[in-house]
């Protein structure tokens, strides 16, 4: 099965010419660190019912990514929020999408490509070596949002994540996305830590937005 980290990254493929995309100039880096968070979650290691963040088990998960931040994370007692620990990660620059791209590489489901624009500047591509990992991520996020039913907690987390990154609009046409907005912002409210994350990525993002006004 593939992580959350990864069906998000692989959401923002395009599958026409292998480039990454997003409508959120912004919000898609706090984005990948929040699904790192939901991954973190669904593995249970951690808990957020609380205010704050308790890491509940450390035992290795298997994945390099999720068990270097999850190591990192037992060494910083003081960051207990969130938010916190986004705006770390985040400040960090770790390159959480090349790692779960390298992941879809090494899996199959992608390819790397290196071109040349104007003799000069290289331009990567990961195209699709297998589309049915993305067909399959897009119709889960279609059957959450287009539907009355509860979904899984994993699909409501993807929902919420997809919303912050920006990539909903690959999925769904923008008269679906209007019709279905109260129920994509109920989905991404219904789960403790999708809200906690869905809020800290809003006010961080905001934040950014900000302090780059007021530079420019």
């Amino acid at each position: 099965m593939l992580t959350m980290l990864e069906e998000v990254v692989l959401l923002a493929v395009d599958e026409k010419n292998g480039q990454l995309r997003s409508t959120r100039e912004f919000g898609t880096a706090y984005a990948l660190v929040g699904a790192l968070f939901f991954d973190l979650a669904l593995a249970r290691k951690i808990d957020t019912d609380t205010e704050e963040i308790q890491i509940v088990d450390t035992t290795a998960t298997g994945n390099a990514t999720l068990d270097r931040v999850l190591g990192f994370m037992t060494k910083r007692p003081d960051l207990t929020t969130v938010r916190a620990w986004i705006e770390e990660l985040f400040l960090q620059r770790q390159d959480l999408e090349g790692e779960a791209l390298a992941s879809l590489i090494e899996r199959g489901i992608l390819r790397h490509e290196v071109s040349k624009l104007l003799w000069i500047i290289d331009v990567e591509r990961f195209p699709m070596v297998n589309n049915r990992h993305q067909q399959h991520v897009k119709l889960r996020l279609a059957q959450a949002i287009l539907t009355d039913d509860i979904p899984e907690t994993r699909d409501i987390m993807l929902v919420s994540i997809a919303e912050q990154c920006g990539l909903l609009e690959y999925v769904l046409s923008s008269a679906e996305l209007a019709n279905r907005k109260d129920r994509i912002q109920m989905l991404s409210n219904l789960e403790t830590i999708s809200r906690k994350v869905t809020a800290a990525i809003l006010n961080l993002d905001n934040s950014l937005r900000t302090a780059m006004t007021k530079v420019v």
